[in-house]
C-alpha cells in the first residue's frame, strides 16, 4: 500500500509543471483539505476531515481524467467510546467543466478505500466545484465507503490549492 502511494506521488509530481492551475492546461496537480458532516444513520460519528493529492489530465477542452489519493478520518462521538476510524481512498474519475469560462465543474470518482486495520471498501465521490482563481478552487463533495450493504459517508467542503 505504501509503495502504491509512493508510486502515485512520484508519477504525479514528475508529470506536473510548477505553473499556475488553468482549466485549459493539459495536466494539473492540487492539494486539498476537507471537512464535513458524516451522513450515516445512526450516526456514531461527529466529524469527518481529511486531505488529498489529486492529478488532472485533460482529454478534451472541457473534460479531465483524474486520479487522487488521500486520507479521511471519521471522529467517533464520545458516547460511543470516542476515537476515530480512517480510510485512505484511492480514486479515479472524470471532471467536466460547464460554461465558457471553465470555472464551474462536476466531478465523479470511483475507487477503493483502504481502512484502519487492513480491510477496505468500495469508494465513490461525486462533487460540484468552482475555480475562484487559477490557484484556488472549492467544492461540495459527498465521499462514501460501502461494504456488505453498509455505507459510511460524509458531505464535505473541499478547498484546494492548485499548482
Amino acid at each position: 500500500m505504501k509503495k502504491l502511494l509512493l508510486v502515485f506521488a512520484i508519477v504525479a509530481f514528475t508529470t506536473i509543471g510548477a505553473q499556475a492551475q488553468d482549466a485549459t492546461k493539459s495536466t494539473n496537480l492540487s492539494i486539498g483539505v476537507n471537512v464535513g458532516l458524516p451522513t450515516s444513520s445512526p450516526s456514531i460519528y461527529s466529524l469527518a476531515y481529511g486531505a488529498d493529492l489529486q492529478a488532472d489530465f485533460a482529454v478534451a477542452p472541457t473534460t479531465k481524467i483524474t486520479g487522487s489519493v488521500g486520507y479521511e478520518n471519521y471522529s467517533v462521538k464520545s458516547k460511543y467510546g470516542g476515537g476515530s476510524n480512517y480510510f485512505v481512498p484511492l480514486l479515479a474519475g472524470a471532471k467536466f467543466f460547464f460554461g465558457q469560462e471553465n470555472k464551474v465543474y462536476g466531478h465523479a470518482q470511483l475507487g477503493y478505500g483502504f481502512a484502519k486495520g487492513g480491510s477496505g471498501a468500495f469508494a465513490y465521490a461525486p462533487s460540484l466545484g468552482y475555480y475562484f482563481s487559477p490557484n484556488f478552487d472549492g467544492s461540495i463533495k459527498y465521499l462514501a465507503f460501502s461494504k456488505n450493504s453498509s455505507t459510511l459517508g460524509s458531505l464535505n467542503l473541499r478547498l484546494a490549492y492548485n499548482f
